[in-house]
């Protein structure tokens, strides 16, 4: 797997190209001509119609955005450590069952409660299940997915950001991008 970084403004498009056309490369593979065109299963989840095997996920926070593509179905989600709006979640969360989504037990400042909720995230988007899976997924206990155990890795290499990516066991590789 690939996880792929940049700061400052971005292309979605040409990202995804670039990322696209760097991660076939590590394959011995060469991107076909032409715009990369992406599609969406009902459930929104993207995938690339040219490049079946290439699974991929993208999230943004700040000036922040990651990819991460693998050959395995991937979750990214990375968020900016910042107060709002997660401050007031996380002091009401605890007497309210309304933000039940997320585990009071592994909550006790707002940078625990980023790495819980990007763990959650990136499951979601690793599932196809996007937020409506919020409050039924525990991610508290062991992660599988089509019947296989996968992995959350916490993703601490973001000064001022945390994140999480969710995929089978697998080496990970970071590239900065320009």
């Amino acid at each position: 797997m690939i996880i792929f970084a940049k700061y400052g403004e971005y292309d979605r498009r040409e990202l995804i190209d670039e990322c696209l056309t760097r991660y076939l490369e590590t394959l011995k593979l060469t991107k076909l001509e032409g715009e990369v065109k992406e599609e969406k299963h009902r459930n929104e989840k993207p995938y690339f119609k040219d490049y079946p095997f290439v699974r991929f996920s993208v999230s943004h926070s700040g000036s922040l955005v990651v990819v991460a593509m693998a050959e395995t179905e991937v979750g990214i989600d990375v968020e900016e450590i910042k107060e709002k709006p997660y401050g007031r979640i996380v002091e009401r969360k605890r007497s309210s069952d309304k933000f039940r989504f997320v585990e009071a037990a592994e909550v006790k400042d707002l940078e625990s409660f980023l790495k819980v909720w990007t763990k959650k995230e990136a499951y979601l988007k690793l599932t196809g299940d996007g937020l409506s899976g919020l409050r039924s997924s525990d991610v508290s206990k062991p992660l599988f997915y089509d019947g296989k155990p996968v992995e959350s890795t916490t993703l601490a290499i973001f000064d001022g950001y945390v994140g999480t990516v969710v995929a089978e066991s697998q080496p990970i590789i970071f590239v900065q991008l320009d």
